[in-house]
């Protein structure tokens, strides 16, 4: 904190005017009115502290250069200044220094009071199945993390020891340094580099956690994951994060979530996407399917006239809300109809056939089955076998003798080839 001092020491020289004339208290040390040892040196130090505040110059030297230029100034009568002049102001105000807001127990005028400094959190990283998001599990894992030394409870110093001292600060935890600027003299107080603000050195460490009041300690963390977790969701434990220096509580243990992917599932919030692929038959005339869900495989019925494209719903399959299990999504399947490259020729018989009997009118030119022919040879062998059937209609309408001519065809047809090639 940076402080103007001569606004401050001017309002110091006032209350000190003030308060050395009008208060009686201050005469209880003169040495004609007290004969305690001690009486006398004291009542040196409050005078020489009021010559300072009270002279205009010699409290520009102490905002320079401190005691020094007090003592260079004051000549011989410097020894009797003994103290810092602020000191003496605890004496009769205490730490609170009339109210000033720059002299309160964390101000220059008194010692520091220690801040307590919770401890750091931890970040831990677990990776979840994805059933064991949906449904929810226990995940126990180590945890390395700083916990306070129980030897000597965080203090750092060894059990019966005595604390000394700061030698730099003087006890106050602070210390205050004066520059030149081109705006004037300026003072700055910051805490002291060598307690850190205490006021106070360990004189003997504690050999446990050698001054540090922590020591690493590795721990069984038994975490719980509810049901409804994504990827990404983040659970606090509170209190397992690392213990706070001398004494101070501990932070808390964040764990983040990831999730593993599985290809046949995906997820939407609380819903589940899947695809299912069916037939043009199924589709057309509905039938009954397996399918896979969180829970393990379970029947969807296939209602007829299903068109690609469509979402079959499966009610309650999905995932449960994150801190409302009663609440689950829906698993949703989405229709791909597959459709063949190649039928054979029975199938695009009937398949012919249907289309007639849809549309009577079509123009569509029926086709009979057209096996794969080996040369033209046997294509030319055919033409009177068919021209002779179309002769009898009793032939055309019998099944059995459209097979027979149509096989015995195509053996002569390869019998031909053979006897040409050969």
């Amino acid at each position: 904190m940076v402080k103007i001092w001569c606004v401050y020491v001017f309002w110091l020289g006032s209350l000190l005017d003030k308060f050395y004339f009008s208060n009686s208290n201050l005469f209880l040390y003169h040495p004609d009115v007290n004969k305690q040892p001690g009486a006398t040196e004291k009542f040196k130090e409050i005078s020489a502290a009021y010559e300072v505040l009270s002279d205009d110059k010699k409290r520009a030297m102490y905002d320079r250069y401190g005691e020094d230029g007090v003592k260079s100034t004051v000549g011989g009568q410097a020894g009797a200044y003994a103290t810092n002049p602020f000191d003496l102001f605890e004496t009769f105000f205490g730490t609170s220094m009339g109210g000033f807001a720059g002299g309160d127990a964390t101000g220059f005028g008194g010692r520091r009071a220690a801040t307590v400094i919770k401890g750091e959190d931890i970040r831990y990283d677990v990776r979840l199945e994805f059933s064991a998001a949906i449904f929810g599990t226990e995940k126990e894992f180590e945890l390395s993390h700083l916990e306070t030394c129980d030897a000597c409870t965080g203090t750092g110093a060894k059990v019966g020891s005595k604390m000394r001292i700061c030698s730099t600060c003087g006890g106050r935890g602070q210390v205050m340094r004066t520059e030149q600027t081109p705006f004037g003299m300026f003072s700055q107080v910051s805490v002291c580099p060598n307690c850190n603000g205490n006021g106070e050195m360990i004189s003997e460490y504690c050999r446990k956690c050698s001054g540090e009041g922590r020591v690493r300690v590795k721990k069984d963390i038994k975490v719980k994951i509810p049901p409804g977790v994504s990827k990404g969701s983040i659970l606090r434990v509170t209190g397992e994060g690392d213990a706070g220096p001398k004494g101070g509580p501990p932070g808390d243990l964040y764990v983040y979530l990831d999730v593993e992917e599985i290809p046949e599932i995906q997820r939407d919030g609380i819903n589940l996407l899947s695809s299912i692929s069916i037939s043009y038959l199924d589709a057309i005339l509905g039938t009954v399917a397996k399918v896979k869900t969180v829970e393990g495989m379970t029947e969807l019925q296939i209602p007829a006239g299903t068109q690609p494209g469509d979402i079959l719903v499966l009610a309650r399959k999905g995932a449960p809300k994150l801190n409302r299990p009663s609440i689950r999504g829906d698993h949703l399947f989405t229709v791909k109809v597959t459709i063949p490259k190649r039928v054979s020729g029975q199938e695009r018989e009937l398949l012919e056939e249907l289309a007639s009997l849809n549309n009577p009118a079509s123009t569509r030119q029926r086709s009979r089955p057209n096996p794969q022919q080996t040369t033209k040879v046997a294509e030319t062998k055919v033409e009177p076998v068919a021209q002779e059937s179309n002769n009898s209609s009793e032939d055309q309408d019998d099944p059995l003798k459209k097979l027979t001519d149509f096989v015995g065809s195509v053996v002569k047809g390869a019998a031909n080839w053979f006897k040409e090639n050969f």
